[in-house]
């Protein structure tokens, strides 16, 4: 960016015309400015300006402009000193201990939601910026930054916090990244890829809601970021913390078997009480079409009490989009994407139908493409038909849909959070961005519409996640003065993952999935390698699946049959972008043995109309 000053001494031997002497005293009145600013406040062109450099009288400076993340956020700053109780003040004190020592420590901090887990990162991060270390605190979406951030601005100097995250700027994350090279940040704070962060004297490192599969990224490089924090923090003897009402089951099992130092939060901030559960067995609730309601009577009371009380409701879907899938009764067909093996959804609001995947969309038809007839029938409910179902019941309540579709504006996920801050919604209904991290006590109903979305996953994960997404949704209610209420729509309410959320038991659910994965050999008792194959040529990629499969086999009964090789199969979703897609796991305990057995494959595949990717602890089957 060009200074522009005055040299004084030059003036009065000059001759100067009327605009000149406008320009120079316009800079006395105002002092040294950036060259843009003064054409644009002056009015004077930049002719006039130029001849004056000239002359000699007018100088041009280079100096370095710094662009920076914006710290504003619209959600409320937490105005009272907040007093640590008894069992936070032994937690910071025993990570402060493990601070002072300069050692490589993994703590698992596993506290309930709504016990100041937040709180203790924060003091914690005070600890370490006061002894000259620095820190970086990840969190696993875009979603938890601007209540993060308005708890973090005028606690720590904004000067010394860079944000990285994807919506930042490239620019801003481009001059945020030169500023922590050369030392002059202390603090990041960001998703997954604030990780790779070049901080000096980094000391410590937090990751929050460590189980969500957010910090997995399955493209290009695949890497988990926070198994990558643990590796980062032992290379330069560093404490890091992973903080979680709901940890992974991986973790849990490292913290049991002594491998990371186990802290627990098991109450709420002022003893709050936590949410009571009710489990509602949809098979039960039919309207009189014989259909299934989107909502249960018992859901439907509980709104309408909450509202008649001033207070606000929750409901999660995790689904996008107005129904599920459509199709032509007349002649069966399928409204699916070209490019993916998936349906496409309707989203009634911008009256089209969309690929969730490769965003193909096209306008709603009114007629089937295949026979013309016109009886299309659409099945599920997605986000969209929810909103539309709620308004129908509750005309008089202020109602707002929070998902991908909704937020993909910049900002406009801050202002959805911001008015419900300020109680100008009285119904939010959203997907998974709503489930996690945020805090506002004015929430006294939860609603999960379908708890067996997730159940239903080819993943073997699938009940821990359902426990995940559960607890973690429940636990968005009741954090304020009020008691919390949360009701869980479900045709399976006997699923062990949904009893112990309703009795929000995180260790006997543990006890249970543990014994499932040991029997199977699942993590934590061994390891997976998910090597991933796509063409846009189906016949080529099947017959280089085999090929690839049978070698697979040989390398195995080499390694002494150490490695289970499961496939290859057609991946669940067989298709996305145009590319056809199929799958192989490696499956063992010698996670050597397995990276050795896929770098042969790899080495050997010579195809180059079939991309291979290797993904080592994959959180995505599909």
């Amino acid at each position: 960016m060009k200074i522009v000053t005055l040299e004084q001494s030059k003036i009065a031997e000059t001759k100067l015309t009327d605009k000149q002497e406008k320009l120079i005293e316009f800079i006395k009145t105002k002092g040294a400015m950036s060259l843009n600013d003064l054409i644009e406040e002056s009015g004077i062109s930049g002719a006039v300006i130029k001849r004056l450099r000239d002359k000699g009288i007018i100088i041009f400076t280079d100096i370095e402009k710094t662009r920076t993340a914006c710290f504003d956020s619209a959600i409320r700053k937490n105005r009272k000193a907040i007093i640590l109780n008894d069992r936070q003040n032994q937690v910071i004190e025993e990570i402060s201990c493990y601070l002072e020592n300069n050692i490589f420590t993994p703590i698992l901090l596993h506290g309930v939601t709504g016990s100041g887990k937040t709180e203790i990162y924060l003091k914690a991060i005070e600890n370490v910026l006061k002894n000259n270390g620095s820190a970086i605190y990840l969190v696993p979406e875009i979603a938890l930054t601007p209540q993060l951030i308005s708890r973090i601005a005028g606690r720590f100097d904004k000067r010394q916090i860079a944000i990285l995250h994807s919506g930042i700027a490239e620019s801003v994350r481009y001059d945020q990244w030169r500023q922590i090279k050369r030392g002059l940040i202390n603090l990041v704070i960001g998703t997954r890829s604030a990780l790779f962060a070049p901080l000096p004297n980094l000391k410590l490192i937090i990751v929050d809601e460590e189980h969500d599969a957010s910090y997995k990224q399955d493209e290009r490089l695949c890497y988990n970021a926070r198994d990558l924090a643990i590796l980062k923090a032992k290379m330069v003897c560093a404490v890091v913390v992973t903080g979680s009402a709901t940890p992974s089951v991986r973790t849990y099992f490292n913290a049991r078997t002594k491998k990371y130092r186990h802290l627990e939060l098991p109450q709420r901030v002022d003893d709050r009480p936590m949410p009571v559960v009710e489990i509602i067995d949809m098979k039960a609730q039919q309207e009189k079409s014989g259909k299934t309601p989107i909502l249960s009577d018992a859901l439907i009371a509980g709104i309408k009490e909450t509202l008649a009380k001033k207070e606000q409701v929750l409901l999660f879907l995790n689904k996008r989009g107005f129904d599920t899938f459509l199709v032509c009764a007349d002649c069966g067909y399928n409204f699916r994407c070209p490019n993916c093996a998936v349906s496409l959804k309707n989203h009634i609001a911008e009256g089209v139908i969309k690929c969730h995947y490769c965003d193909y969309t096209i306008k709603s038809l009114p007629i089937c493409p295949s026979c013309k007839n016109s009886r299309i029938l659409s099945y599920g409910v997605g986000t969209q038909k929810l909103e539309k179902e709620i308004a129908k019941i509750f005309p008089d309540a202020r109602i707002q849909r929070m998902d991908s579709d909704t937020t993909s504006r910049k900002g406009t996920q801050e202002k959805i959070l911001q008015a419900l801050e300020q109680r100008k919604i009285d119904i939010l209904i959203g997907t998974q961005m709503i489930t996690k991290g945020h805090d506002f006590p004015f929430i006294t109903l939860v609603g999960v519409i379908s708890a067996d979305t997730s159940l239903n996953m080819p993943d073997f994960r699938a009940a821990e996640k359902t426990f995940q997404l559960i607890t973690q949704v429940a636990g968005r209610g009741g954090r304020g003065d009020a008691p919390g209420k949360v009701i869980i729509q479900t045709f399976n309410p006997d699923h062990y993952a949904l009893m112990h959320a309703h009795n929000h038991d995180y260790k006997s659910f543990y006890e249970e999935e543990i014994e499932f994965r040991k029997a199977l050999q699942y993590p934590p008792f061994g390891r997976i390698i998910n090597l991933r194959l796509s063409s846009i040529n189906k016949d080529v990629l099947i017959e280089e699946a085999h090929i690839l499969g049978k070698l697979a086999k040989k390398l195995s009964a080499r390694h002494g049959n150490t490695a289970e090789i499961i496939g290859p199969a057609e991946s669940p979703l067989s298709k996305i972008r145009g590319r056809f897609r199929w799958q192989m796991l490696i499956k063992g305990k010698d996670i050597n043995s397995l990276h050795q057995i896929a770098r042969e494959i790899i080495n050997k595949h010579k195809n180059r109309q079939v991309k291979i990717t290797a993904d080592v602890d994959p959180e995505n089957f599909m």
